[in-house]
């Protein structure tokens, strides 16, 4: 398989020369001399370093190892605190060459000349590199289990027991986030490690993704009293970041110089590093006061790599506009030196990022007990004013928003620009789609649909009814698929239309498993312990917005859908679908306000809100909005199933009138569907008589 790989070398590497338009670049695919690997591997090396000593300075310099005895308490071990911050600076690097190799892998080459699935050999090497990261995060994640431990129980390291470990592991959730980092690491290692296609790749990659994602809900971003907004905000930092870093890593180490990897990583790093950038503005803010910037370390910390990161944008332009091009060109000199520089400034951002993860903020007044629970202060009785000017918004679902808005109106730009017409009313529906998104998840509503039953059920019904049926009849894939160009080395479109035409897409897109996605993600969540599980962790309240608004989207898909999909559907069996889901959703609202039992009682009564009086009450009205909300929504599924059924027939009989109108041209009427259709009632009566 090895020789296979290496065979298709020179092959693969002409395809990724390839521009699109048919020509051909310059043969940028000789390989690299031996001194110039050198020189990379050095220049890795002292990226690494720059990063190793900005870490040690950012943890001396900011205190974050000098420990202060308390009396009565045990102190902790310096040491302890001093292998933790370096633990997370090996941590991060190992996750920055595990994503971005595995993401380079699957996305920035096409696959082998005469097999596309293939993975071709500059992607094999990245592959590689990437299980080995991705071997080496799963070990460090490993590492770091135990020196965590005892730096937040304040212990030494001789002092931890297997069966405390244990403990740590499965009670509190930075244990937790970490042997599940281990978890998906190791997975990602080992899937990579065996892949040899691009499918294979994409899987490693989001395996490496999503071990990055269990720290982000522990530590401090978690713990503050905004912790909803820092959370998010550094969610999409770490992700943005890791892809940012890791894709520019796996460039630089790259044997070859492949024009077409260097184009896809730049279209995508221009989207990534505005997201880096706001997104740990985000951070900063909700850690840190204005009032602590200076007086804290925290905040000297977090400003310092504010500015490395402002810097390493500069280089990011630079790369856009002077090195690219040379890349193009077959120079890869000038590329080379800027790219050690930015990856350079990249350690020096991570090594201070680990700092921050054991250097305590700023103490923060807490204005009362709940708004470590919630995010956000008790709010005040519930009235239409408030819902609509007292916001907390939802960083992540305005970013969705924001980004997929973007998208639609430059897809709708593009097809005007060369002359095709796109229906005005579909861009309003998509807008106000993800607007209903927004004003579900980030307006007053976010904040009382954490204190009342009723209000959480208006943001269901919203996310899981109404702004799915808006979001699906704006076609955004048929938009997609008139937009994006084609590319014969495959990119963004090719995808789109592999993922349509995949297994998966086709199992999910069956009727029934999409009603039964629909429908049991609403008994579950509600009657068993899932919903106070979401409502305690954020990343469970975030999970059932997402799996609300994704369930949503894929039954109304199926039932009103007018975007191509795997498995079609008779109108008929469309309706009788949609009206087997309102009887259910009927019944879920009945058995709600018929209730004698609270749903997450223990959550209720624990925030314990002065101003609402009767629990009890306030689940059966939500029962009521449950049972109430389908009827606008209901109506115009309805109306939008009569007009799509009506429009199919039209077209049924201009395509029979065609047909029997060349039948007649031809002198054929055998041939015509009306004739066939009559001879066959003629057949009927005679039968008959």
């Amino acid at each position: 398989m090895l020789d296979d790989v290496t065979a298709s070398t020179e092959t693969s590497q002409n395809t990724a020369d390839t521009i699109p338009g048919g020509g051909r670049g310059p043969r940028s695919g000789l390989r690299a001399p031996q001194r110039g690997r050198g020189l990379r591997v050095l220049a890795v090396a002292a990226a690494a370093t720059a990063g190793l000593l900005a870490a040690v300075i950012a943890l001396d310099l900011g205190g974050a190892v000098d420990i202060e005895a308390v009396p009565g308490l045990s102190a902790a071990d310096p040491a302890v605190t001093w292998a933790a911050g370096l633990l997370k600076y090996a941590y991060d690097l190992a996750m920055l060459a595990a994503v971005g190799c595995t993401i380079a892998a699957a996305c920035f080459l096409p696959g082998r000349e005469g097999d596309r699935a293939r993975l071709a050999a500059q992607s094999w090497r990245w592959l590689r590199v990437g299980a080995a990261a991705s071997g080496v995060w799963a070990i460090t994640a490993a590492v770091s289990l135990p020196v965590d431990f005892a730096n937040t129980f304040a212990r030494p390291l001789s002092e931890v027991t297997v069966p405390g470990l244990w403990s740590y592991i499965a009670q509190y959730e930075q244990g937790r986030a970490l042997g599940l980092t281990v978890l998906l690491a190791g997975a990602a290692a080992v899937v990579a490690a065996r892949a040899f296609t691009i499918p294979a790749a994409a899987c490693a990659a989001a395996l490496a993704l999503a071990a990055a994602v269990p720290p982000v809900f522990t530590g401090h971003s978690a713990s503050n009293g905004n912790h909803q907004i820092a959370v998010d905000g550094l969610l999409i930092h770490i992700v943005a970041a890791a892809f940012w870093a890791g894709g520019l890593f796996a460039l630089f180490i790259a044997r070859r110089d492949p024009a077409v990897a260097a184009r896809r990583y730049s279209a995508a790093a221009a989207f990534a590093y505005p997201a880096v950038a706001a997104s740990g503005l985000i951070v900063f803010v909700a850690n840190v006061a204005l009032t602590d910037l200076w007086e804290s370390a925290y905040g000297r910390i977090a400003l310092a790599k504010l500015a490395v990161l402002a810097v390493g944008g500069v280089f990011g332009w630079a790369h856009r506009r002077r090195t690219l091009p040379a890349v193009e060109a077959g120079d890869r000199s000038a590329f080379n030196r800027l790219a050690a520089v930015e990856l350079g400034l990249m350690a020096i951002a991570f090594g201070l990022a680990s700092s921050l993860s054991v250097t305590p903020p700023p103490a923060e007044e807490l204005p009362d007990p709940n708004t470590a629970l919630l995010g956000f202060p008790t709010p005040e009785p519930i009235s239409m004013a408030r819902i609509l000017t007292d916001w907390y918004p939802s960083v992540l679902f305005c970013t969705a928003a924001l980004a997929m808005t973007g998208f639609y109106i430059a897809g709708v730009v593009r097809l005007r620009r060369r002359g095709d017409a796109w229906p005005w009313y579909r861009t309003v529906l998509w807008c106000a789609g993800w607007g209903v998104v927004v004003l579900t998840t980030s307006t007053g509503l976010g904040k009382y649909g954490m204190v009342l039953f009723s209000a959480h059920m208006v943001q269901h019904m919203a996310l899981n009814m109404l702004a799915p049926i808006l979001l699906v009849l704006a076609a955004p894939v048929t938009l997609a698929l008139r937009a994006l160009r084609p590319d014969r080395a495959g990119g963004p479109r090719e995808w789109l239309l592999a993922a349509i035409h995949s297994r998966w897409s086709r199992f999910v897109s069956r009727p029934l498993i999409a009603l039964f996605i629909y429908l049991t993600s609403l008994y579950l969540m509600y009657f068993t312990g899932m919903f106070e599980w979401a409502m305690r962790s954020h990343f469970g309240h975030l999970f059932m917005t997402a799996h609300f608004l994704a369930a949503g989207s894929l039954f109304f898909w199926v039932v009103i859908g007018p975007d191509p999909k795997p498995r079609p559907l008779t109108y008929p069996a469309k309706v009788l679908l949609y009206f087997i889901s309102i009887v259910f959703h009927a019944i879920f609202g009945v058995t709600l306000m018929m209730g004698t039992g609270l749903v997450a009682e223990g959550w209720y009564t624990q925030i314990a809100i002065p101003w609402v009086t009767d629990l009890l009450a306030d689940q059966r009205a939500g029962g009521g909005i449950a049972w109430g909300f389908g009827e606008i929504p209901s109506l115009i599924i309805i109306v939008v199933l009569i007009g799509q059924w009506a429009r199919s027939e039209e077209r049924e009989g201009r395509r029979l009138d065609r047909i029997a109108e060349r039948a007649s041209a031809s002198g054929h009427p055998e041939d015509d569907p009306h004739e066939v259709y009559n001879a066959y009632l003629a057949g009927l009566d005679q039968e008959r008589r």
